[in-house]
């Protein structure tokens, strides 16, 4: 990501890994592959806001998947934050 992109972006792998917090690592890797492609979402990172956009499909489905998936988007929103905050502390 040494990119001159100032667009904030998402590993796919995190995702998962926040996703799966709650679902388990399979079942995660599965609903946003699932998830991921019906989006159009391809490679191993992501702008933020696909990033967002896969997370608010599936915080709208029923159950488990949609909470997990509400959680997910906050906790990804704070990661975010504090990301953009660190880099400012940095300059």
């Amino acid at each position: 990501m040494g990119s001159h992109d100032s667009t904030p972006r998402c590993e796919r792998a995190e995702l998962v890994e926040l996703l799966g917090r709650t679902l388990g690592s399979a079942a995660a890797a599965e609903v946003i592959g699932r998830e991921g492609k019906r989006l159009g979402l391809n490679g191993a990172v992501v702008p933020l806001d696909t990033a967002y956009a896969v997370l608010d499909a599936l915080a709208a489905m029923p159950g488990v998947i949609g909470t997990a998936a509400s959680v997910a988007r906050t906790e990804l929103r704070v990661a975010a934050v504090r990301r953009r905050l660190g880099q400012r502390h940095r300059r």
